[in-house]
């Protein structure tokens, strides 16, 4: 019922009356998962067992309003739109644990649209594939490693540039790093998952692909 109201074309018009950051002629997109994924603010909420999807929405709308609020200038002298900063925001949340790691993935980001390199974010192939991927599964990233030839708007293998929208809901935190990102020369990144080097899920930069590769290879994240 709610992801059916989040994708209700008269429902978000009937919003952007009271949220004016929603934007309905860009949220008008057939193409889009969940029409108001981006907005949602990410939280812990409290409510009544009656509560109607109508009041949960706002609730994490009027949330999202405050960071928005906080937030407005920066987005305002930045070169992208809202939607744009919320779809790198939503990469970035999904790729990083720590908010110092989101600063410095934004910046790779950043380095790679700079020189119209793809983003090659598996996590995009990953919500593309969302519904077809087993949550419960810890190797579950392996099977989007393996899917990036999926034909998708959101996949940013094949296609250069930010995907069509937002990929997850993205906290403060990854919306901050994507406004304020770290200036560097790196354009890869990579996480130790199995702790090779001693300290799981630390993330390592590289400057080229060959370095890159390098690193694959040691930390064993090749397949």
């Amino acid at each position: 019922e709610i992801l059916s109201l989040w994708n209700d074309t008269n429902y978000i018009k009937k919003l952007a009356a009271d949220y004016p950051f929603l934007d309905t002629d860009v949220l008008n997109n057939a193409d889009y998962r969940v029409k108001l994924e981006g907005y949602l603010f990410p939280e812990t909420y409290a409510f009544d067992k009656d509560a109607t999807a109508d009041e949960v929405t706002r609730t994490f709308l009027d949330h999202f309003a405050e960071i928005y609020d906080k937030y407005e200038e920066d987005i305002k002298n930045s070169d992208y739109s809202l939607q744009e900063i919320l779809t790198l925001a939503s990469i970035v949340q999904y790729e990083s644990a720590t908010s110092e790691d989101m600063k410095m993935i934004a910046g790779v980001f950043y380095n790679r649209l700079k020189e119209d390199m793809p983003l090659q974010s598996t996590v995009t192939v990953c919500y593309a594939l969302y519904d077809d991927l087993d949550r419960n599964d810890e190797d579950s990233w392996k099977t989007c490693e393996a899917s990036t030839d999926i034909d998708s708007p959101y996949n940013t293998y094949l296609h250069k540039g930010l995907p069509i929208g937002p990929i997850v809901n993205p906290g403060e935190a990854a919306i901050d790093a994507v406004l304020h990102p770290e200036t560097h020369d790196y354009y890869y990144f990579i996480a130790d998952i199995h702790g090779v080097r001693g300290e799981a899920g630390k993330v390592y930069y590289s400057k080229t692909y060959e370095e890159h590769k390098q690193l694959q290879e040691e930390l064993n994240l090749v397949f």
